[in-house]
């Protein structure tokens, strides 16, 4: 069954590529749910030849290095979200913006800027090549525009839950960040092509190398 959607759902995407873009796609962007194979996906686009953008990679960045958002934190927060050694503890501030919606928006707006501006900065210093922006939270924040196409990567809840787990995540803390994310349906229904992670990392193989095939 699931092999069979993934197959109607790549001739449905190279019909999209054909009639919709009759030229070089140069900027695509990647979201999907959490746990569902994203950085799999980009890893692979890069295998080809692609230069890759990963957001979260960003914000680990910018909790490690930089010095406006380290203030912002601590005047916000205080000492709560900083471990011993003064490094920011990333864990302690997902305890305080998943169960608070007002600190997520605040952490958001602090961090979404400079993280836009970086991946921005990155194509405009090498706007010939073909590139590849892994975006979570690209549909929830309207950035559909900045891309010549949307890929979005799907998977099953009971498959991303083990994932999850196996990171180290508590069902809670699976929870409260599925809520915080448009449901993946609605991810789905607005891409323009999507790669289904519901069985083997041969077949996800598969489904993105046909993909850049296809583009």
């Amino acid at each position: 069954m699931s092999n069979n959607f993934a197959r109607v759902s790549l001739f449905f995407n190279a019909l999209v590529i054909l009639i919709i873009y009759e030229y070089k796609i140069l900027k695509i962007g990647l979201t999907g749910g959490m746990g569902c194979g994203k950085s799999t996906v980009e890893q692979l686009f890069a295998e080809a030849g692609w230069c890759t953008v990963n957001t979260d990679e960003i914000v680990r960045g910018l909790f490690a290095d930089d010095v406006q958002v380290h203030a912002a934190l601590r005047e916000r927060w205080g000492d709560a979200v900083f471990t011993v050694d003064g490094a920011v503890d990333r864990k302690a501030i997902a305890a305080l913006v998943f169960t608070e919606k007002t600190e997520l928006s605040w952490l958001e707006d602090l961090l979404h800027p400079k993280v836009r501006q970086s991946w921005k900065l990155a194509i405009q210093q090498l706007p010939a090549r073909n590139w590849l922006v892994e975006i979570p939270l690209l549909f929830e924040k309207r950035l559909e525009t900045e891309f010549d196409l949307i890929v979005c990567v799907t998977s099953s809840p009971e498959i991303v839950e083990r994932r999850m787990v196996h990171r180290g995540y508590t069902q809670e803390e699976i929870e409260q960040r599925r809520n915080r994310q448009m449901p993946l349906e609605e991810k789905t229904r607005r891409a323009d092509c999507v790669i289904s992670n519901v069985g083997s990392l041969e077949f996800l193989k598969l489904q993105t190398k046909r993909l850049i095939a296809q583009i």
